[in-house]
């Protein structure tokens, strides 16, 4: 039982593989993560011992049992799904706004590339390539290879078609895809935790440091973990600097209106002087 490991969601594998040595023949794990369910789903094919899910709460409360599903859909399907999961987002990386987890599973051929993230503790570059092929596809745009493209294309479309650009344009940045340069990163932040899951039946295992070269963190000056947002600008400066502008001159309207609002209280105040004050010049000529 002894391990290195950090998080419950792995060690609960070491939990079970500990149960099955120990002449178990099945076990129940209480978990209201998502995580546990698709790292179970994983490795449920190496297990001999019968697993079960108790998740839910009041009349929502079930028990899943992960051996049967893992053996219906199979090894492989099993892994994509939690390559998936973690894409799209889990604790530890990002989601895509707008963007559910179910979608992305209706492109087979991204399927195999998927499967091999975690294997190693790096990424190739052919499978930066198909992710990023893939981001595209589940952005609308399939035909596309540039998930750069895509951002322009969506960009034009929020804006309006033979519309410019400018500071009164009302659009959700948001809502675009990630550009090339934080892609790059996501998928390495994917790979680290996927490595890390792929190898939960393991005790103790060598693994990189988070914040080592290529593994999508960074350590700040204070020590903490930060994700690496992106290896290069998310936005060009142009852009940039249009939002800026744009936001100076809504602060700028923003203090007109309170000097607007101030001023007309003022004067409703004056207002009520000078009233007074010729009431009472009316009540001393009487």
């Amino acid at each position: 039982m002894r391990s290195d490991q950090e998080e419950t969601d792995t060690r609960v594998v070491l939990y079970i593989n500990y149960a099955q040595a120990k002449g178990f023949k099945s076990v129940i794990v209480r978990t209201p993560g998502t995580d546990i369910f698709f790292i179970l789903l994983h490795h449920a094919h190496d297990l001999q011992i019968a697993i079960f899910i108790d998740t839910g709460t009041g009349k929502h409360r079930r028990t899943i049992n992960i051996s049967e599903l893992a053996k219906q859909y199979g090894r492989e399907w099993c892994t994509t799904l939690l390559s998936f999961y973690v894409f799209t987002g889990e604790d530890c990386t990002s989601a895509f706004k707008g963007r559910g987890k179910v979608a992305p599973l209706k492109y087979p051929k991204f399927h195999a590339f998927f499967r091999q993230l975690g294997d190693e503790w790096s990424v190739e570059e052919e499978t930066h390539k198909m992710i990023e092929d893939f981001t595209c596809s589940m952005y609308g745009y399939p035909k596309e290879k540039s998930i750069n493209n895509v951002r322009g294309k969506m960009l034009r479309k929020m804006v309006g078609k033979d519309q410019l650009l400018n500071k009164k344009s009302k659009i959700d940045l948001a809502r675009l895809p990630p550009c090339q340069d934080s892609i790059a990163t996501h998928v390495q932040r994917v790979n680290y935790r996927l490595a890390c899951y792929k190898r939960a039946n393991l005790s103790i295992y060598e693994r990189p440091k988070p914040f080592e070269t290529d593994q999508g963190w960074h350590r700040s000056e204070h020590g903490e973990l930060e994700p690496v947002w992106s290896r290069g600008p998310i936005l060009p400066q142009s852009l940039v600097d249009l939002l800026e502008t744009t936001n100076k001159d809504e602060e700028d309207d923003e203090e007109k209106e309170e000097q607007k609002d101030e001023m007309e209280i003022e004067t409703d105040d004056d207002d009520e002087l000078e009233d007074e004050m010729m009431q009472g010049h009316d009540d001393w000529n009487t």
